[in-house]
């Protein structure tokens, strides 16, 4: 804004509308139009100056909320408190987890297949498959109580919780 406000009325910008024009972009692009005020003044030969600062008053309010958001949640107020609410949407990285989980660890070779109904066969037998190793990682999860860390897992015997995919790499190799 300060380079627009020393070439106001200059070669590029001639009249108060690209001021504006240009003024309005740059706080878009900013998304700083809630914050922003500028006046625009011309001189005795027409030419346009600018002038612009922050709404202080603004910037207090958007620091105020700064960090806030808002959670949606179909579940009743009365069968969850606000905390409760927030552990379980902090929670969805369990399910980013698990489709990770089914993008990655099953290690299936590529299949092609040509109908309908084997894709939905095959998708469901990969869920079945992802469902298998989610329970087996939550028993040895459950296994271990509170705690849910064991060591073993690396080579530096660190206590770690163990994964479906470590579980089933040292079980792996006793077959």
């Amino acid at each position: 804004m300060d380079k627009l406000a020393g070439a106001a009325g200059g070669r590029h910008d001639k009249t108060r509308e690209k001021v504006i024009a240009r003024a309005g972009v740059i706080a878009a692009k900013r998304r700083v139009t809630a914050c922003l005020c500028w006046t625009i003044t011309t001189d005795e030969h027409g030419a346009p100056s600018l002038a612009w600062h922050f709404d202080q008053h603004v910037l207090n309010a958007e620091a105020a909320v700064n960090g806030w958001y808002a959670l949606l949640t179909s579940i009743p107020a009365d069968q969850a408190d606000p905390a409760q609410v927030l552990n379980h949407y902090k929670g969805q990285g369990t399910v980013e987890r698990r489709y990770h989980d089914f993008k990655g660890p099953l290690a299936v070779a590529p299949v092609f297949v040509q109908h309908n109904r084997r894709v939905a066969a095959l998708v469901q037998v990969i869920c079945l498959a992802l469902l298998v190793f989610c329970l087996i990682e939550r028993q040895v999860r459950r296994a271990l109580g509170p705690e849910q860390t064991m060591t073993g897992l690396y080579p530096d015997n660190r206590r770690v919780r163990p994964t479906g995919r470590m579980i089933f790499y040292h079980l792996g190799p006793q077959t």
